[in-house]
């Protein structure tokens, strides 16, 4: 299982997310996507689990779970030194970064 806990915690704290949502989290970026296996890891329902993933679409401002970790691994652009393209590798777009305008 793929560890990435400074990032994730750094995350969950930009985007405002619970310590669960941060669990379900951790979940999907370690590619454990379905709400049924989701919910017997954590030991809470199927509709506790889509609860916690339309949270955490409402707070990141995205729609879907692919969108999710999309946004995630632009993140972890922050971090590490990630080429741009390394979501295509993964078969997930990575949002598009406008270039800031310093003056």
């Amino acid at each position: 299982m793929m560890i990435l806990k400074a990032p994730i915690l750094e995350f969950c704290r930009k985007y405002s997310l619970s310590k669960r949502e941060q669990d379900v989290l951790t979940l999907l970026v370690n590619r454990i996507v379905n709400a049924e296996e989701i919910s017997k890891r954590l030991g809470i329902s199927q509709n506790t689990v889509r609860i916690h993933v339309k949270n955490i679409n409402t707070k990141v401002r995205v729609r879907s779970k692919s969108e999710i970790l999309s946004t995630f691994i632009g993140f972890l652009g922050t971090f590490y030194d990630i080429p741009q393209d390394l979501g295509v590798d993964l078969g997930i777009p990575l949002p598009v970064q406008q270039p800031s305008m310093a003056q």
